[in-house]
């Protein structure tokens, strides 16, 4: 007797005849990865076969190395016959190959070394090729590149599973007790599920291993069967117990999905009435709302018919006799929302939020109206907000026509977030798709999908198509009225080349917790943490001033309400854009794993032409204090001084964003250039100039290098005065961007620890520079004067004070490059949720509300600290 097999093939069959030839053949060709015998048995189970198959296969298999062991069934089902074959070898990993796939070259060596290099694994699964009966490949499947995986969520999310392709070991299958013997299909499914559920770890050989035939005795060809089993299999999962915290909303999404595929498996194998019903159903379960629950079920059409080989074109799809049929439902759907009772859970959540005497919460509406600042370029639209926000709290008459009220609040909520969705169009597709949907919702109209549809037509083609012919069911208007609106301007995310943005820019968590993840962290007092960096800053690469004759440079003029420049591109003579030389919105983090795909599109119209050499400086947010301080104006030095240097300066021109600030205190006149040699980039956004010099940014967005600091300092002077030791509470003046409330009592709460109060806002810079350079602490809520702190001695100690739903590491940087010690005291408060998406345009706008107490606390922890520090 030879050595236990290591590997052990389970080939379930029943009237197979036609098929196992092929599927003998391909295990001839399995050896080892070094061409040596595998070390592994046939385990064929004949599961009540009346063709001759069993004969068949001991007649093919009389000259394989391989011992086979021949089991028999009597009809029992796959699932029976699976468990039979591998209960009866004791193989410690065990493959299984259908009785009409192909093992391909390869498969069972390169699964067995995956397994045995990875002991931590249960279970592993290849690739597979979709065969013709004749067995022509036509399609390969790699579930791995849709993000299909192992674990419980995703298991849940994608069911990615071939018995043919699958590799387990043993002891997984006894721990488990292998396929249920009561399902006949989606039994693989249900596998799947369970290793998952009870931890199992799986994962990908990324590899094409077997090939799977696609023919009208396949099971997977018993189409009301198999949606009826993975329906219940898949619900069957969705109620059991799971670690998973969030299973609520995954409950919800996976149920959709499912019954969405279910829908497209039922179109294509001939039931319509089926599909019909299965996809209507899933529209009552969707969790994305109703444009892109549509945009979804077109897409996922297409994409299903690609997955299996057969590429569905969308126009194919849209003029389906069950399309339209859907597209009424849908039609219909919408316009039968139920608004009054929409206004009225708006109203309770609205109230709950302010608190039990709601006319004294901070937040009520009528108090708001009173703190708009007149400079606010948005105030008309958030006076609308909060005048409708107080007809909304108004306690409504129990009257008959108390419905109709509702109603009309509904519409006038559609019309407000559309003059939003219309201020964010040119400028960022997600809030403004958030807002467009919302709108939808409420007061239906082909406005908001016609939008909608420009909003997902790269991303999402068919899709858009189908919300195109959908928005033709709808009124004109945004609630029913023929009314005329204005068309939206094109937006520069539509003239992008390549794949949509996925990054969410400053506003990404997770892109700033990775940001910080070597950071330790230090509790102070409660709500105040302190920062401890991981060792030295990395060194800023050299300072490059690169010179393009016939260069091109462009901002997004910024004609939009905040002002900002919110892209910069820089290309050669012939058009082409230098990435690293360009930014825009969104800007990654360093580190970023999917950052923007492509530079700032290029400029429509003609550029305006300058003689001579030009120094572009302009950046991105340089009318922003803290980006024109810490980025632009160092950018702008350093190219000077090395053209100083050079001699170089002329007949030199300079093409800025930064706006009056540099032209303001001396500066401009300190830089050693002339008034006539600037070149407003708000005045002329698209420039060529004769010679174009372009420096390097002064470091990462946000995060200026130490060489940029330093120039800084030197510039203006920041110097430690002997002596010092000042405590300084920067302050931040009204604004309508990021107002700091409860500044007047939290100062009194600061008054016995020796805080100064300093507006930086009237001094000029060169002050504010000498005066912070004198302290030992600096209290800054989060915007006022943050870039001061680039001016103050090492060693000195910084408390940022931040919103809880804002929070960027903006000062991390600073205190790394500079050597402060950095303390961050969260202020939980946050304005309502509807409040959140009616008043701000997101949370780098709400107010930051101050509270005294557990900020004096942090305070005073700081500054005995401190004393501790300077008399041990």
């Amino acid at each position: 007797m030879g050595p236990r097999p290591a590997l052990a093939v389970v080939l379930p069959f029943r009237d197979a005849a036609r098929w196992l030839p092929d599927t003998l053949a391909s295990l001839l060709h399995q050896r080892n990865l070094d061409g040596s015998v595998l070390n592994a048995e046939l385990v064929a189970v004949d599961d009540g076969s009346t063709d001759g198959s069993a004969a068949l296969v001991q007649e093919l298999w009389r000259a394989h190395p391989w011992p086979l062991r021949l089991l028999r069934l009597p009809g029992a089902g796959v699932a029976s016959a699976r468990n039979w074959g591998w209960r009866n070898t004791a193989a410690p990993l065990v493959a299984f190959l259908d009785a009409d796939d192909l093992c391909l070259p390869g498969r069972l060596a390169q699964q067995a070394q995956f397994l045995q290099r990875r002991p931590e694994l249960a279970h592993c699964l290849c690739g597979w090729q979709l065969l013709t009966p004749d067995g022509v490949a036509f399609h390969e499947v790699q579930p791995w590149l849709e993000g299909a995986a192992f674990d419980l969520r995703q298991a849940l999310r994608h069911k990615a599973v071939l018995p043919s392709a699958w590799m387990l070991r043993r002891q997984t299958l006894e721990a488990v007790g292998g396929f249920d013997p009561a399902l006949s299909q989606a039994e693989d499914v249900d596998l799947l599920l369970r290793l998952a559920q009870a931890g199992h770890r799986g994962a990908w050989v990324e590899e094409i291993g077997c090939g799977y035939r696609v023919h009208s005795g396949g099971a997977s060809r018993r189409t009301r069967e198999q949606i009826r089993s993975l329906l219940w299999v898949t619900q069957r999962h969705l109620h059991r117990h799971s670690p998973l915290p969030e299973i609520p909303d995954l409950r919800r999404e996976v149920a959709y999905t499912t019954r969405v595929w279910a829908g497209w498996h039922a179109w294509v194998g001939g039931e319509p009435d089926l599909a019909l019903e299965l996809w209507r159903t899933s529209m009552g379960l969707t969790p994305l709302p109703p444009a892109l629950s549509w945009v979804h079920l077109a897409e996922s059409a297409v994409l299903s018919s690609a997955r299996a080989g057969h590429p569905l074109a969308g126009g194919e799809l849209l003029r389906q006799p069950i399309w339209s049929q859907l597209e009424q439902e849908m039609a219909d759907r919408l316009q039968q929302r139920p608004r009054a009772s929409v206004m009225r859970s708006l109203r309770a959540q609205l109230l709950a939020e302010l608190g039990p005497e709601p006319a004294t919460s901070p937040w009520w509406p009528e108090r708001l109206r009173g703190q708009l600042v007149a400079d606010d370029p948005l105030r008309v639209l958030r006076d609308r907000v909060l005048g409708w926000c107080l007809r909304l709290l108004e306690e409504p008459a129990q009257a008959p026509d108390t419905d109709a009220r509702e109603e009309v609040l509904a519409t006038q909520l559609a019309d407000l977030l559309l003059a939003w969705a219309r201020l964010t169009w040119p400028e960022d597709p997600r809030p403004t798709a958030r807002r467009l949907e919302q709108s939808l919702t409420l007061a239906p109209g082909r406005l908001a999908l016609e939008a909608l549809a420009r909003l997902h037509r790269r991303p999402y083609p068919v899709g858009a198509a189908a919300l195109d012919r959908l928005s033709l069911t709808l009124p004109a208007g945004s609630h029913g009225q023929e009314e005329p609106v204005p068309p939206l301007a094109p937006a520069f995310w539509e003239r992008t080349d390549g794949p949509p943005d996925r990054c969410q820019g400053p506003a990404c968590g997770p892109c700033g917790q990775r940001l910080l993840a070597e950071w330790r962290r230090e509790t102070v007092v409660e709500g105040c943490v302190r920062w401890h960096p991981p060792g030295a800053p990395v060194p800023a690469p050299p300072f490059q001033l690169h010179r393009l004759p016939g260069g091109r440079c462009w901002i997004r003029s910024p004609a939009n309400p905040w002002g900002v420049t919110h892209g910069l591109g820089v290309a050669t003579a012939a058009g082409v854009s230098l990435g690293h030389l360009c930014r825009r919105y969104p800007q990654p983090w360093p580190g970023c794993p999917l950052p923007p795909t492509g530079p700032e599109p290029p400029f429509c119209g003609e550029p305006l032409a300058v003689a001579g050499p030009v120094l572009a400086v302009a950046d991105l947010s340089a009318e922003i204090h803290y980006h024109a301080l810490l980025e632009a104006l160092p950018r702008l030095g350093m190219a000077l001084e090395q053209l100083r240097r050079q001699g170089s300066l002329g007949s030199l021109r300079v093409w800025h964003n930064g706006g009056g600030r540099l032209l303001e205190q001396g500066l401009w006149e300190r830089l050693g250039l002339a008034p006539e040699q600037w070149i407003d980039a708000h005045r002329h956004p698209y420039i060529q100039a004769e010679e174009l010099l372009v420096p390097d940014f002064s470091g990462p967005f946000g995060w200026p290098s130490g060489r940029a600091l330093g120039w800084l300092r030197g510039f203006l002077g920041a110097t430690a005065a002997p002596g010092g030791g000042r405590r300084l509470w920067l302050q931040r003046r009204s604004t309508w961007r990021r107002p700091v409330w409860n500044e007047r009592a939290t100062l009194e709460a600061l008054a016995p620890l020796g805080v100064e109060v300093v507006d930086p806002a009237a001094l000029p810079w060169t002050q504010q520079a000498a005066l912070v350079a004198e302290a030992s602490l600096l209290v800054v809520p989060h915007g006022a004067a943050l870039a001061n702190l680039a001016f103050a001695p090492p060693g000195a100690r910084v408390l940022e004070l931040h919103s809880r739903r804002y929070a960027p590491p903006y000062s991390h940087g600073l205190a790394w490059e500079l050597g402060l010690e950095l303390y961050r005291c969260e202020q939980p408060e946050a304005p309502p949720r509807l409040l959140q998406e009616l008043l701000y345009e997101g949370p780098i706008f709400e107010p930051i509300v101050l509270d005294p107490e557990p900020i004096a606390a942090a305070v005073a922890a700081v500054v005995a600290a401190d004393r501790r520090r300077t008399h041990p």
